[in-house]
Formats: structure tokens, sequence, C-alpha cells
């Protein structure tokens, strides 16, 4: 009689331990958060676009690429969601995306985004001046047309007061 106590009891613990490990695998698998493939934990994005531009989709392409969840919403006025988060003027791009408390204006490149999230720096977020050749969505193609020959571009910061600082330089 107590072997048979033993041997339930003992069933009844490899029960609990079995689920246990079982509960915590569901409950990782449901997050939310992509991990990139450098492996750092990075929210959903909320990216805002028109209709009518295709780097923004390669933009966002580019993220699906390299891991991350994104949300694409197709807006009438960009300035609306650029007013909202603050982008200053001089900053201001084609599309617009929210991750977690950051703001990504432009064609910012994953390596910028993981650098980001990777430090988490006291700021509103980042953005990358201008539409470079060569940034994700504006990839160079072999055409002779083009009169700007990027080897590298810069990624800035910005604080919600608009203070502007160099974030990250990107090379080609």
């Amino acid at each position: 009689m107590a072997l048979k106590k033993i041997f339930m009891k003992r069933g009844f613990l490899n029960y609990l331990i079995f689920s246990g490990i079982l509960l915590t695998n569901i409950i990782s698998a449901h997050k939310s958060i992509a991990l990139t493939q450098e492996n750092i934990d990075i929210p959903k994005v909320i990216s805002y676009r028109s209709s009518s531009c295709g780097c923004c989709k390669k933009w966002i392409n580019h993220l699906k690429d390299n891991e991350l969840e994104v949300v694409d919403n197709i807006i009438d006025d960009a300035s609306v969601i650029k007013n909202k988060y603050q982008i200053p003027n001089n900053l201001r791009s084609c599309h617009s995306a929210q991750i977690a408390n950051y703001t990504i204006e432009g064609h910012v490149p994953i390596e910028s985004i993981n650098k980001l999230f990777r430090e988490k720096p006291n700021i509103n977020g980042i953005a990358v001046p201008e539409m470079p050749l060569g940034s994700p969505g504006m990839e160079m193609h072999s055409h002779e047309s083009h009169s700007h020959d990027y080897n590298y571009y810069k990624v800035v910061s910005f604080s919600k007061t608009g203070k502007i600082k160099l974030f990250d330089n990107i090379s080609l």
C-alpha cells in the first residue's frame, strides 16, 4: 500500500512538472514581441503610409524580412500622424511608424532599429532625413539616371522638443 502511494505521488509530481512546462511554452508562443535576427525584443510596428507610395511598402517588407511584425495602416493625410508624434518638419518623410514609445520616420534600416532597442535612449524617435538611395525601400538599381552616388547616410534621433542629434551612420 505504501508503495502505491509513492507511485501516485511521483506520477502527480510528473504531471505538475509537465503541465508547468507546457503552460510556459504556450504563453511564450503567444507573445506579440518579435525577436529580430539579433535576438532583440522589438514590439509590433504600427506603420502609416499613403496608398500610392511604393517605397513605403518596400520599407515595410524590409522590416518583415527581418522578422518584425508590422501593422500596415494606409492613411489619407500623413501630416496628422506626423503632428501627433511630434516629428520635426525637416525630418518628415513619406511614412512613419510607431514601435512602443518610439517614432520611426522614413527609411530607417533594421540595424538602427536594433540599436534603438538595444540602447533604449530617452528620445522621441529616429529618422532618416530625405530619401537616400540605398536605404531600405530606396535600393539602388543599375540606372545611370540617378544623380546621387551615396556611400553612406545618416540616421538621426529627435526629442519631443525638436532637438536633433546623430544616432547612427549607415555604410552601403
